[in-house]
């Protein structure tokens, strides 16, 4: 299982730190952003905002908490987000077989003891700021982000770049973000790790289906894991009441979002194939 959490949220915890907004309609944002996490470009398309997450993740498994600063002029915007997550009570397992072949991992016909090594934890957090300057129509955005990661007694820093693109019309938004365009380093007590880039592209529409307003956003991503796809739909119930529901790695996303100005409450719902649910909240108050 923390092998399992290692591969989630190695370069990717960040983005597990979006609002429930974007989380319930399947984690998509970077065509139509909630929120500065999903595309460094968000600034400007955003109304100034303050915001705060919290997620519990697969059941008590994991905890995430962000929030972050949005702010605009007439030419430019400039965001500042942060996120922590954490796993606990991870069972350290070491030495606990006969490792045979000495690769360090339990295979079939290495006896497992009963007893372990006590438990530990693992956190990460990260800030970033993202700056976005119009350029013609388009949005053009840099993101700026410093890691911490500490994983039993061995901590880490380390640091890296994104850059983004929206381009929105009336009805149509286009994105595109590359995320850790600089193969972001990760620097342990004794060793390196790089962060290798993603190429994500995002497109929907915002429009009315006869009175009733619908948001549908299609995200494809390609990284190191491979290739995945995001999508999401966002429905207007009325004035204050938004209903949402989506889906990205085999997993289902649902959820609703409240709304009376200045302030927003945001509840997802994240159904996982093999992991117990995740709950994610978020507050925004709209400056």
């Amino acid at each position: 299982m923390f092998l399992f959490l290692l591969a989630l949220f190695e370069g990717e915890f960040i983005l597990v730190g979006v609002d429930a907004g974007s989380w319930g309609r399947g984690s998509t944002g970077i065509a139509y952003p909630t929120t500065g996490f999903k595309n460094p470009a968000s600034s400007l398309v955003l109304e100034p905002c303050v915001y705060f997450t919290g997620s519990r993740m697969f059941g008590n498994l994991a905890n995430v908490l962000s929030g972050g600063l949005n702010l605009r002029q007439s030419d430019y915007g400039f965001g500042v987000h942060f996120v922590f997550h954490s796993v606990g009570d991870i069972y350290d397992t070491r030495g606990t077989w006969d490792d045979i072949d000495g690769d360090g991992y339990p295979d079939p016909g290495e006896e497992l003891y009963d007893d372990f090594n006590g438990v530990f934890s693992s956190r990460e957090g990260a800030i970033f700021s993202t700056y976005s300057k119009w350029v013609g129509n388009i949005s053009l955005g840099l993101g700026l982000k410093f890691i911490y990661r500490e994983i039993y007694e061995t901590s880490a820093v380390g640091a890296g770049a994104d850059l983004g693109i929206i381009y929105q019309l009336e009805e149509i938004s286009i994105g595109v973000a590359i995320k850790d365009i600089t193969t972001s380093p990760v620097f342990w007590e004794d060793s390196a790790d790089h962060i290798a880039p993603s190429y994500q592209i995002g497109f929907g529409f915002n429009k009315r289906l006869g009175k009733v307003p619908v948001l549908m956003e299609v995200n494809l991503i390609q990284d190191e894991y491979g290739f995945n796809n995001h999508l999401g739909v966002e429905i207007g119930m009325n004035e204050w009441l938004k209903a949402r529901a989506g889906f990205f790695n085999k997993q289902v996303t649902t959820g609703f979002g409240i709304e009376k100005r200045p302030f927003l409450v945001d509840y997802a719902l994240n159904i996982h194939p093999d992991l117990l649910m995740s709950h994610r909240v978020s507050l925004l108050y709209k400056l």
